[in-house]
């Protein structure tokens, strides 16, 4: 197939729908051209990368971020909204930015004696929501921005046998106990795993979007929804989207080389489920995902909260985008 030079996603879309014969494949096809196009360092082309990776995607370009899921700790009612909303918003990238699973069964944090970890399990059911949200959202790739959670798999190989823990596997020359690699994923996946310089989870890996947005999981921690993210704003003068803190905030300021934006994304977890046993009230966690644009080459990102409501007697969870409303399902 002829590909054909568009200025945007919707120009590129409009192109081949006005093209006799047009199949979503070919659709989908040219806008991976598009924006293949505009990353020689094939943005799209890792498996994994470490550091801050640069991205380039045209006007148009629909963009949704999930914050910490802690699977197997997710909230599955909040997770039915969400899912309703990929549905119908169709990202073209979809990012997680950090702590999508919890990785419990590995964790040095005392547990409750009654609890049951399965560190398998937990890996097995991450991959499936993955591959879920992947499929419902319909994206062209995934980001998946390692978080601290993750890197417990790490750190618990660390203390007893750090050797091991650096040992590559001769085919790929990745470390054997690698995130990506225990999820399953391989080199073609539509997903590129982002891990700090070390090739660690945690706080140093991100994507930098038109130089003008940078994503990472979240490396200061402050008490006020919105501060954290404005911290790390402050230290790298660019705007930022972080999660990590499980609050909800954002603030906009101008700066000597613009408009900065700081947004803090919230969380996907349940608060009382056993494997989130130093939740509170004091932590001042809110539900939340990230939805935007490219419009003008800038990065468009707002927080989208998730409320409880009550309908029919039932407890729901619901977020509204666009004027329309997506909900937990009547059954």
């Amino acid at each position: 197939m002829k590909t054909t030079k568009a200025s945007s996603v919707e120009d590129a879309a409009k192109v081949l729908a006005k093209a006799t014969g047009a199949e979503p494949a070919d659709i989908r096809q040219l806008l991976l051209n598009q924006i293949q196009a505009l990353n020689a360092n094939r943005g799209l082309g890792y498996l994994s990368y470490a550091g801050i990776l640069p991205l380039n995607l045209p006007d148009g370009t629909r963009i949704a971020v999930l914050p910490d899921i802690h699977v197997p700790a997710h909230d599955k009612l909040a997770m039915w909204a969400v899912k309703a909303f990929l549905k119908d918003y169709q990202p073209h990238i979809l990012i997680f930015i950090g702590d999508v699973a919890d990785v419990f069964a590995l964790s040095h944090w005392a547990r409750p004696p009654r609890v049951v970890a399965n560190q398998q399990a937990e890996l097995d059911e991450t991959r499936r929501l993955v591959d879920s949200l992947i499929e419902i959202s319909g994206c062209l790739h995934v980001f998946y921005i390692m978080g601290n959670h993750e890197d417990r798999i790490f750190r618990y190989l660390t203390d007893p046998a750090s050797a091991v823990a650096n040992i590559l596997d001769f085919s790929t020359r990745e470390p054997i106990m690698s995130f990506h690699g225990l999820m399953g994923y391989k080199p073609g996946d539509p997903v590129t795993f982002i891990y700090d310089l070390a090739e660690r989870g945690g706080f140093g890996g991100a994507i930098l979007i038109n130089d003008d947005l940078e994503l990472h999981h979240g490396r200061i921690v402050r008490p006020t929804p919105g501060a954290s993210p404005r911290a790390d704003a402050d230290e790298t003068g660019r705007s930022t989207a972080t999660g990590h803190t499980h609050r909800v905030g954002m603030s906009v300021r101008q700066a000597t080389r613009g408009e900065i934006r700081a947004i803090e994304l919230g969380h996907l977890v349940d608060p009382t489920h056993p494997y989130l046993a130093y939740a509170n009230l004091t932590n001042n966690w809110h539900p939340a995902i990230g939805a935007g644009k490219v419009v003008g080459g800038k990065v468009h990102l707002q927080p989208i909260p998730i409320k409880q409501v009550q309908l029919n007697g039932r407890a729901k969870m619901a977020l509204t985008y666009a004027g329309r409303i997506y909900r937990t399902p009547d059954r």
